[in-house]
């Protein structure tokens, strides 16, 4: 896979290019991120007078890597409580990313918010200075740990914490760790995630080596003749369908939504419930058309309520938040997912799993 480089200023349609923009940057962006984080709280008054302009804004609009699902549920949850419509742009990080560059680049805003899970990307968009402050009650409450949750103005708002999944019917024994995948009944049968479409999947193939005995274990996944998948949504679903039996990457609101329909789903955690996970961090963009809309979703985004909204099935900020599952987000090191590291592995993993 060739890359291509976007001109100074942008981020890219895709993501390899994105990164070769970010990485000319990435350390400056990662010493501004690691200085003492954003505004002091605002008052009382001052919040209530956001909240009144964000109804007055009357809608907000979020891109997000995060599954559609919990978001349809919290876009209903935020109108009966603000009467401020939400609209979700639910795309993977390669799509989410071409949209704002073009965006950004005509000066034609739509997104207010935005949640991605590369944390490259984010760094990009820090450099250029296209994000403002969150400043809503929940970013100052003692239980959002600002000192490990903020990176610069963005903000880690959850997580996408993938278990595994399998057909039920197609193999009743079940599957306990990803290690199971290997067994021949999967030959043909299993998905795995499409690392060019994000750097948060290359790293899922990190965490997998890491876990279970290195680059040998890829080549014992390659042996399985696997099918790739751009979503762990859409792997889900063909569990659940039939058409494969096995996801390496899974999403558990999508699982629990199709278990309780009655489907034949299976669901766990692997790694003894050390799953792997990515940060989704979110931005409220300079740029936002509606700028105190966009305060107040994320201010809501964070909190409790919100958390067992969006994060249905994923990672949530807090234990005990009803629906989610809980493990500290992991965020991937930029250096581990520069241009050059995630070009070569791609070129490597087309070799092995593409044929």
């Amino acid at each position: 896979m060739g890359s291509r480089f976007s001109k100074l200023g942008t981020l890219c349609v895709v993501l390899v290019a994105a990164l070769a923009l970010v990485a000319s940057t990435a350390l400056g962006a990662h010493r501004h991120a690691s200085a003492p984080a954003g505004p002091k709280q605002v008052s009382a008054a001052s919040w209530q007078a956001i909240v009144a302009k964000a109804k007055q804004e009357g809608s907000v609009t979020i891109y997000t890597i995060g599954a559609p699902t919990g978001y349809a549920a919290l876009a209903v949850k935020f109108k009966q409580i603000y009467g401020i419509t939400v609209t979700v742009n639910r795309q993977v990080d390669n799509t989410l990313v071409a949209q704002i560059n073009a965006e950004e680049s005509t000066g034609k805003a739509v997104a207010d918010v935005w949640v991605a899970a590369a944390k490259p990307l984010v760094l990009g968009a820090l450099k250029h200075k296209w994000v403002v402050d969150a400043v809503g009650p929940n970013f100052f409450a003692k239980r959002y740990d600002r000192k490990k949750m903020l990176i610069g103005k963005s903000w880690i708002m959850g997580s996408s914490l993938l278990g595994i999944a399998w057909n039920t019917q197609a193999y009743p024994k079940g599957v306990k760790d990803v290690t199971d995948f290997l067994d021949p009944a999967f030959k043909g049968k299993l998905s795995i995630p499409d690392p060019r479409i994000s750097s948060s999947n290359v790293d899922w193939y990190h965490w997998a080596e890491a876990n279970y005995g290195g680059p040998s274990f890829l080549t014992k996944l390659a042996a399985q003749n696997p099918k790739v998948y751009g979503s762990s949504l859409t792997a889900t679903q063909a569990v659940a369908s039939g058409e494969i039996i096995g996801a390496t990457q899974a999403a558990g609101s999508a699982a629990v939504t199709l278990k309780a329909a009655g489907a034949p789903v299976g669901y766990a955690l692997p790694n003894k419930g050390k799953a792997w996970n990515a940060a989704n961090i979110g931005m409220i963009l300079k740029q936002a058309p509606h700028p105190n809309a966009a305060q107040v979703l994320a201010n809501f985004l964070i909190s409790p309520t919100g958390q067992a909204l969006a994060q249905q099935g994923l990672g949530a900020l807090y234990p005990n938040v009803p629906g989610t599952f809980y493990s500290p987000p992991r965020v991937a090191r930029a250096n581990d997912l520069s241009p050059a590291k995630v070009a070569a592995f791609i070129a490597d993993w087309s070799k092995l799993f593409l044929h």
